[in-house]
């Protein structure tokens, strides 16, 4: 076992040593040169040669080769049993140095730092087995082409829509709130409501009290105006009394004309002052000292 994997080994080594020359050296000299260089590795390797442990003794097989010294003995002397020089030998080779490594199961040499493999005995590994049958593979039909090209555009037209819908670029302002509008605080406008709620109450009772409350809101009017500080006026105590004798009679549901025409009363009559008249007293005359204004009030009073 031993010997034949060491004559595996030295043969592959042989054979890569003597492929190059070849072309310089005739056929003969080729031959003696393969058979001298076999039985001279057999024995430099058969000391230290051991298949169970190929590593062991790896170093003292390894032969350094360069163009620039001689090589080992045992390559030396099969080129001077041969006549070969050792330096056409190298040149063949590219004049480059090299480590040749023969072990068991495996020649390697060593150049610019890498490891080159010439032989191994271990099994090549088995290739992948191949299937037996390949299904075939149809292309699509033009048809299915257009449909498919149909479906991705009308995906692309979609999406652009339902972006613009559920994203639009403006929006309408939303008013949770209205403003109030500042009502006005000048005197003319509550004496103009107290007119138009005067104006209600005699449309529902009688024309007769409409005269009435149109005066007397006339006359609130005047005083209004007349009267200093606009938003701050009170009604005097004899306007106040004025509008308090005013009252409704219920009695009279006939018809009474009244300021030129008839009116139907259906609620009752509408009278100024009191219920029954009084006596009118004369009053005295004022001095001629006093104002015609202070002589009219005296008058009506």
């Amino acid at each position: 076992m031993a010997s034949s994997s060491l004559q595996q080994a030295t043969a592959h080594a042989v054979a890569f040593l003597t492929a190059r020359l070849a072309a310089k050296y005739p056929p003969a000299t080729l031959n003696k040169l393969q058979m001298v260089l076999d039985a001279n590795l057999t024995a430099h390797y058969a000391p230290s040669w051991n298949p169970a442990e190929p590593v062991r003794g790896s170093g003292a097989r390894c032969m350094a080769l360069s163009p620039d010294q001689l090589p080992p003995r045992p390559i030396w002397s099969a080129c001077t049993a041969t006549s070969v020089q050792w330096f056409d030998w190298m040149r063949a080779y590219g004049n480059k140095p090299f480590d040749l490594f023969v072990d068991p199961g495996c020649v390697a040499i060593r150049r610019d730092g890498q490891i080159i493999t010439i032989w191994s005995d271990e099994p090549a590994p088995k290739a992948p087995a191949k299937p037996l049958y390949h299904a075939p593979v149809f292309g699509k039909t033009f048809a299915q082409q257009v449909v498919e090209a149909d479906k991705a555009e009308e995906e692309h037209i979609f999406h652009l829509l339902a972006d613009e819908m559920t994203a639009p670029t403006w929006t309408t302002p939303i008013v949770t709130h209205f403003p109030i509008p500042r009502r006005s605080a000048s005197p003319l406008s509550s004496v103009s409501e107290h007119s138009r709620c005067s104006s209600r109450s005699s449309n529902s009772s009688s024309s007769g009290f409409s005269f009435a409350s149109d005066t007397a809101s006339s006359r609130t009017s005047a005083s209004a105006k007349s009267s200093p500080g606009g938003s701050d006026y009170k009604p005097s105590r004899r306007e106040r009394a004025r509008q308090a004798r005013v009252f409704v009679d219920t009695s009279k549901t006939e018809v009474t004309p009244y300021d030129g025409g008839k009116t139907t009363v259906l609620t009752g009559g509408v009278m100024l002052g009191g219920a029954s008249a009084k006596p009118n007293k004369k009053l005295s005359v004022p001095s001629s000292g006093m104002s015609s204004s202070a002589s009219w009030r005296s008058t009506r009073a």
